[in-house]
């Protein structure tokens, strides 16, 4: 994975259209670090990821997305790469913004390096894909092990279901791999295993009844049917309706959830339904409205009725999908995992620390378990849920109504910038003596990256320090104390759930980390007083 900081989201190939190319050089200015797929460093100006994306290079990740479920996040450039690279780039206003940039020659350099196979470039390209769906955090390095072998699960699983044999799937990663580990990417042959999991985790829910041959045929998704390897890079792709999830075949029950504790991934599903018992045409519904709200939001809820919490509560194994299904962006948190498990009599809600306080005062799992008493008796009937399908989701209505109007971009790319932009308006208020204007003038809310060390693990209470009435309480928030890179104080509030969803594990004392988070409140160097953030996401630098 790369890490350069500039893009906009739209189609692959209307970069062109959507940047100039002053203000894409402008942008690709404020490098910060990148690394290639097979982990050599990226040695390419980024003033030189300038150009729009290659035709044949456009196309092929449109079609791959057509087979992901998910809307893209990202855009398409060219450059002298040495093959693609999830990169982050500045864009004008100096947001971050997630792009994936093509060596031009790409395409057929990729095929010959694996003999002629076109898998091999679409291998890659879902792997670099899978970074951005995912909301991997870009650090200092450019990677870590941990997401290499999410980003190369997700693309086995996507390969499969376009039709790649296992063999074709893992021949790049067998090729351009190194034989030995290092501190960004883990060795050839465990990265291989990683796509041999997501390509018959992929068979498996496609029906396939020999998954362990390698030659399982595919799923077939809302992408054209009868496509082959050899057309999958250069026919015009069969593109799925703008706010339109593709659907799996309804020929083959999609209802095989991944074991919890294996290398997670990028499921790509906003409704499972391991019953049989929802009506397909709601739960086709359902997926759209979900589908709408990850495509204009970006949040992402999945819903999973299931037959079996696997000797788990419905709590613990909704938090155990939330990491391995990796819902939501996992810089920012803004995934939801909706648990019901009605013979069992359980529901629960998993929200990512980013949406947890948009949740703060609901009780999803009280009306979930409404429902289960309501619903499921006549769920068991020979036509199924029928109705009561649509009524799942209105135990989240308030979430989804503070999920739409919430902000997911992160303007701030360090505290101090923050502050400073603030105190401008501020100071240009009382100079003009203007009234306050909450949409312009407010810093509390904004999403800011930072850098820093960790000085304390339990923050103090008090003056200037963390609030004591934030810490507890129904969604158990700890504090931790850090300095930033650019000599602020900062509370950093910790949900109990966020460790385990981080690669990097628990925060450790006198360590460097990048984080994300929402602010708090703002502090003053001169009074000692810390300014303070919600925490949502972190990694080790």
């Amino acid at each position: 994975m790369a890490a350069l900081l500039a893009g906009g989201c739209g189609k692959a190939d209307d970069t062109s259209k959507t940047a100039s190319s002053a203000t894409r050089v402008k942008a690709i200015a404020s490098t910060l670090q990148a690394c290639s797929y097979d982990g050599k460093p990226v040695q390419a100006q980024a003033s030189a990821l300038t150009g729009g994306a290659p035709q044949d290079c456009a196309s092929a990740v449109t079609r791959i997305m057509g087979y992901t479920g998910l809307p893209a996040n990202f855009v398409v450039v060219s450059g002298p790469v040495p093959n693609a690279a999830a990169v982050i780039l500045l864009d004008d206003k100096r947001v971050p913004r997630r792009v994936i940039a093509f060596n031009p020659a790409f395409m057929q350099a990729a095929e010959a390096q694996v003999g002629g196979s076109v898998w091999g470039p679409i291998s890659i390209m879902a792997h670099e894909i899978a970074h951005h769906l995912s909301g991997h955090t870009i650090v200092p390095g450019g990677s870590r092990p941990e997401i290499e072998l999410e980003a190369d699960k997700f693309s086995g699983y996507v390969l499969q279901k376009m039709g790649a044999p296992l063999a074709d799937a893992q021949r790049m990663i067998m090729t351009v791999g190194s034989s030995h580990g290092s501190p960004t990417h883990p060795a050839k042959t465990q990265r291989a295993d990683s796509i041999r999991q997501g390509w018959e985790e992929s068979c498996k829910q496609s029906g396939g009844l020999d998954c362990r041959s390698g030659t399982a045929p595919p799923a077939s998704t809302g992408s054209a049917p009868g496509v082959t390897g050899a057309t999958i890079a250069r026919e015009d792709p069969a593109l799925p309706a703008a706010t339109t999830p593709p659907i799996v075949n309804a020929s083959v029950p999609f209802r095989t959830l991944p074991t919890p504790g294996s290398v997670p991934f990028k499921y790509g599903r906003f409704v499972v339904d391991e019953t049989g018992r929802l009506d397909p045409a709601r739960v086709k519904t359902m997926e759209q409205r979900l589908y709408g709200l990850a495509k204009t939001a970006g949040v992402e809820i999945s819903v999973l009725v299931v037959n079996n919490l696997k000797g788990l509560s419905a709590n613990d194994y909704a938090w155990a999908m939330m990491r391995q299904l990796r819902v939501g962006k996992l810089d920012v948190g803004n995934g939801a995992v909706v648990v019901v498990a009605p013979r069992q009599h359980q529901a629960a809600v998993a929200f990512g620390p980013g949406l947890a306080k948009e949740a703060e005062f609901s009780d999803p799992n009280k009306q979930l378990l409404q429902w289960i008493d309501a619903a499921w008796p006549n769920c068991e009937d020979a036509d199924g849920c029928a109705g009561w399908t649509d009524t799942l989701l209105g135990s989240l209505n308030g979430t989804l109504f503070w999920a739409e109007r919430s902000k997911w971009t992160i303007d701030y790319q360090s505290l101090g910038q923050l502050l400073d932009h603030y105190n401008a308006i501020d100071a240009e208020r009382q100079r003009t003596k203007r009234a306050f204007n909450p949409a312009t003038d407010q810093p509390n809310g904004n999403l800011v990256r930072v850098s820093g060390r960790i000085t304390n693990l339990a923050s103090s209470t008090g003056f200037g320090q963390a609030n004591a009435r934030l810490l507890g309480g129904k969604l158990g928030y700890t504090a931790v104390n850090m300095t930033t890179d650019d000599g602020h104080d900062l509370v950093l509030y910790v949900a109990p759930r966020l460790a385990p969803l981080m690669p990097s594990g628990a925060l450790k004392n006198g360590a460097r980390y990048t984080v994300v988070g929402r602010l708090q409140s703002t502090g003053d160097k001169a009074s000692k007083q810390a300014s303070s953030m919600w925490l949502f996401s972190y990694d080790d630098i």
